[in-house]
């Protein structure tokens, strides 16, 4: 995980478990939103995949149920014509409010007659499926006719998309606007992927380089800028390969896509909307009868102080809002849970020491359909604390850890034990200050019978804590293993279910997209390997691959450690009693496949 960035929200800092990156940030946000503010949360398996979980929030017996960002407020009417794009439109004429000129064609409609309006609709145009999500298959600024053919057949043919829009390309900046109660509250405009240059590196060191930045954010986890025909395309157009070095200052861009999944950037302009930009976009949503809440997407004509709806979205990601690549991040969730439960706008305190829930063990119970639901444990209340202890001594193997586990159970504290070097342990807790002074007697004056404790130091702490008391593995691994996984200290309830097995969900968090984008680019034989024979100034001949070679022994000493990690854990499973008591039926299986 990278550092924590000034403009990013500080309730979320350490507060987004690896299990909730990517696209269920904006999902868990809300949650632990709503779950922080004393709301009882509660988790519902639908068979849906990780990042789009259905969850419930509970306040003094009134329930709102959630899909990712939507609340149950907004009516299923609302959500048919926000879905599909053809009704969007003709919902957004009839309210006056400005979107592209355009016209959609079904399944029954010729590619001849597609391209016949193209033409009298007049170039640039745009083409996008009318029930596309995601932004898959929309191919803006298609400039002529050759383009426009080319684009047609990938989305209809190679997409199977049936029903297209055609509609006029209208110039300006792409924008991502969040409405809510007839307030826009954030904004952000959309850059397609790119990079800078630095006068040194190549533009495969320099995208590497940034990719390893956008897979430790929280938001951008497995979001990265991909090599691909478009990528070769690009660069071949600008007479650059990925072997150039672009100069000092210089942004190449990468794609044609603004999408933020397909690499693009994120760039904060709330502060920068025109009243009439945003009432653009709180007409849009009043277009939709019962659509509250929103994301739309609207290009801006910045000089002329004018926009047009691309789309509107009645469950969008929220994940560029919380974790921008540039500007200030917006705080969507608190707006979200103002609005479904104003009574709880004050029940945050900022001097309580923060909380976080686990999510790996709610997602596993229903990914294995186990549970059909999971109500987190309440929020930790009354007057709290936290704390941590260095301690010293002779205290691995000794079952020290499963002591000091039982202790903090028993006085009902959260945190985690974690062995370090040098014969050390780091032990959180945060519960009730009672608690915590019972621990710190037990702590600093008993130990587990093998243990030898010669030193105890306590420090302050004032990260976040996971609810539950876990103890967490010693080897230098992702936080997000350990030893043992609970969801809090008392047991999660549950409904247990056989009957509606889980289907495996995606394991990138991502949405189930087949292909990510199109671009109107022509390809002529597109190879990796190609060079361009175009020379420029603005391109260096000389390669510099040293940086490039120091990050890629640093990625193989990370191989190697996790692999010697897993090795570790594998003979430590061969040598554990289940495994030898099971060793006969694995014998026999094997003899059955024979």
């Amino acid at each position: 995980m990278q550092e924590f960035k000034d403009n990013w929200l500080p309730s979320l800092k350490n507060s987004v478990p690896p299990e909730a990156f990517g696209y269920t940030v904006s999902m868990y946000s809300i949650a632990l939103e709503g779950w922080r503010r004393g709301l009882t949360l509660k988790f519902i398996n639908n068979n849906q995949r990780r990042s789009e979980i259905d969850y419930s929030l509970t306040y003094k017996g009134k329930e709102r149920k959630f899909s990712v960002t939507r609340g149950d407020i907004v009516p299923r009417k609302a959500i048919k014509i926000c879905v599909n794009k053809d009704l969007t439109k003709k919902a957004l004429l009839d309210a006056g409010v400005p979107t592209p000129k355009g016209e959609t064609f079904g399944e029954e409609s010729s590619d001849e007659s597609i391209i016949q309006y193209s033409k009298r609709l007049g170039y640039p145009v745009v083409l996008k499926p009318s029930d596309g999500t995601g932004g898959n298959g929309v191919i803006a600024n298609i400039k002529n006719e050759e383009e426009f053919k080319e684009a047609l057949s990938y989305v209809k043919y190679d997409l199977n998309y049936s029903k297209l829009i055609v509609e006029k390309h209208f110039t300006g900046e792409d924008y991502r606007l969040y409405v809510i109660d007839d307030k826009v509250i954030g904004g952000f405009k959309k850059i397609p992927a790119n990079i800078i240059g630095d006068g040194k590196n190549s533009i495969r060191y320099l995208m590497k380089k940034k990719n390893q930045e956008r897979n430790s954010t929280p938001a951008l986890h497995k979001r990265i800028i991909k090599v691909d025909k478009e990528l070769h395309s690009i660069l071949r157009s600008k007479g650059y390969t990925l072997e150039s070095i672009p100069r000092n200052g210089e942004q190449v861009f990468l794609k044609t896509k603004n999408n933020v999944s397909a690499g693009g950037d994120s760039v904060d302009v709330t502060d920068e909307l025109t009243d009439e930009i945003k009432n653009i976009a709180i007409k849009a949503s009043n277009a939709i009868p019962g659509l509250v809440q929103c994301g739309v997407d609207i290009m801006v004509n910045k000089e002329e102080n004018t926009g047009v709806i691309l789309e509107v979205n009645s469950r969008p990601h929220i994940t560029a809002h919380l974790y921008p690549w540039k500007g200030k991040a917006r705080d969507i969730p608190k707006a979200i849970i103002d609005y479904y439960f104003p009574e709880t706008v004050t029940n945050n305190d900022d001097n309580q020491p923060k909380f976080y829930f686990d999510f790996k063990s709610v997602f596993d119970a229903f990914q294995s359909g186990y549970a059909k639901e999971i109500t987190i444990p309440d929020i930790p209340s009354g007057t709290l604390t936290a704390t941590r202890f260095i301690v010293s001594g002779n205290i691995k193997g000794v079952n020290y850890e499963k002591w000091v586990r039982k202790q903090a159970r028993s006085l009902k504290l959260n945190g985690y034990i974690k062995h370090l070097e040098n014969d050390k342990s780091v032990v959180v807790v945060a519960g009730s200050k009672k608690s915590i002074e019972k621990f710190r007697n037990f702590i600093t004056k008993k130990s587990s019978k093998r243990a030898k404790v010669t030193n105890v130091v306590e420090k302050s702490r004032k990260s976040p804590v996971k609810v539950g008391f876990e103890i967490l593995d010693d080897e230098p691994t992702k936080a997000s293993v350990t030893k043992t996984n609970t969801v809090a200290n008392k047991p999660v309830k549950n409904t247990v279910s056989n009957k509606n097995k889980v289907r495996p969900a995606n394991e990138d968090n991502t949405p189930n997209v087949s292909v990510d984008g199109y671009f109107p680019v022509r390809m002529k034989n597109p190879s990796s390997k190609s060079k361009s024979k175009k020379k420029t100034s603005s391109v260096k001949k000389r390669y510099n691959g040293s940086d490039e070679l120091k990050m890629t022994k640093i990625d193989l000493k990370k191989v190697k450690k996790e692999r010697d990690f897993y090795k570790k854990r594998f003979e430590a499973i061969k040598k554990s009693r289940s495994w030898r008591i099971t060793e006969p039926m694995r014998k026999f299986s094997t003899f059955i496949k024979r």
